[in-house]
């Protein structure tokens, strides 16, 4: 297909670039690239010189690939492990190795080796006191942790929890490029098993669940850290009967007991489609996986592996940079008297004993001996991947 200038801005320019040549009479620099670059989507374009014009000749592609500029990846935390996670999913996608179509989060994780069975399980735990146990028993037995240093668990399970959302990120990524079918669905569990919520009974039953929370004054962070606070309890107790006597579109109660989220995620590009992929954005990485693709994806999970340890000791270090400079502002001891009363609040009598008794001095004293960091490693070597 061959065009002219003007016929090449009417046919593919938006309506703004198509006023803009229309006003002007010309076709500038910056608005003619903006324009090939969604054209060469489609197309392969040639500019040929004809006289003082230019001649636009287009050949269509096999398929559509995705826009060759980074605006698809704007608000896109940069972490060390972004590429190689980027080209993980990728791969694993082309290949077809999905057990299934439709998954938690976590079970994606699991499935594209971005955490380990160990971690995934210790991110179920925030759910679970018993199972929170088991991991406070674990680090017991390895040596990393004492009683009074349990809190760092629950640090690094936050950190490990970022996974998820730049997981969420990647797959939208790859869904603006046109290589994956990506959406979300909400899923329950009463006594006849697991059933599909309407997005619309979701949406009520999310105002209800906010409401409650308004009523029994708690936020998210009582519910994981103040577990057997009574305003806590309370709310669950409410919350758990309110659930139970949601009714479907048909009015029907549905006898919910706990609901998740569910991704959808399928293959919707060729083989060529993620090479192109690789291209665009992990250009650096294509010719290594063209060569050998198996021993290629092997360096890939270790250097994942690695760069991730990277990220993770970065964010601990400024943690533990952080609280050494709130440490020599202020005295380093016991709850103050005055805070008692808002702390009963909050604990059950055992659990004030020990905050009283310094509930987490154990992890203020590994800060102060520089332990921090070197305990935060052990921890991510404990539930490391198995690459």
């Amino acid at each position: 297909m061959t065009l002219t200038t003007e016929e090449f801005v009417m046919k593919f320019g938006t309506k703004a670039q198509k006023a803009k040549f229309k006003r002007d009479g010309k076709l500038g620099s910056r608005t003619r690239e903006s324009i090939i670059k969604t054209v060469e989507q489609e197309y392969v374009v040639e500019i040929v010189k004809q006289g003082r014009s230019n001649i636009y000749v287009c050949t269509k592609l096999d398929e559509k690939v995705m826009k060759k500029d980074g605006r698809v990846r704007s608000g896109r935390e940069q972490v060390e492990h972004r590429i190689p996670m980027d080209i993980i999913v990728a791969t694993h996608l082309e290949y077809d190795m999905t057990k299934q179509a439709s998954m938690s989060l976590g079970k994606w994780a699991v499935e594209f080796g971005l955490i380990t069975e160990l971690e995934s399980d210790l991110l179920r735990s925030r759910h679970s006191s018993t199972l929170r146990q088991k991991h406070i028993d674990l680090t017991f037995e390895k040596g990393l942790l004492e009683e009074d240093q349990t809190k760092l668990l629950d640090e690094f399970t936050l950190h490990c929890l970022d996974i998820y959302g730049q997981l969420v990120k990647t797959l939208e990524h790859m869904k603006k490029c046109g290589i994956i079918f990506f959406y979300e669905n909400w899923i329950g569990y009463s006594k006849e098993g697991k059933i599909s919520i309407n997005p619309e009974i979701m949406k009520e039953i999310q105002n209800t669940r906010r409401g409650l929370m308004k009523k029994h004054d708690v936020v998210e962070f009582n519910l994981t850290a103040h577990r057997n606070a009574k305003k806590v309890k309370n709310f669950k107790l409410e919350w758990k009967q309110a659930l139970a006597e949601v009714k479907d579109e048909f009015g029907n109660v549905l006898g919910i007991k706990y609901y998740w989220k569910e991704y959808a995620v399928i293959l919707k590009g060729t083989s060529k489609a993620v090479q192109r992929y690789l291209e665009t954005y992990c250009a650096e990485a294509l010719e290594a996986y063209v060569n050998n693709k198996d021993l290629f994806i092997n360096h890939n999970e270790a250097n994942y592996v690695l760069k991730r340890k990277a990220n993770f000791m970065k964010k601990a270090e400024k943690r533990h940079k952080q609280k050494l400079k709130e440490y020599k502002e202020m005295k380093v001891g016991f709850s103050a008297a005055e805070d008692e009363e808002l702390i009963r609040y909050f604990y059950t009598q055992q659990e004030l004993e020990d905050i009283i008794a310094g509930y987490d001095l154990g992890v203020k004293r590994l800060h102060l001996k520089n332990l921090y960091m070197e305990r935060m490693g052990q921890l991510f070597d404990l539930y490391k991947l198995k690459v």
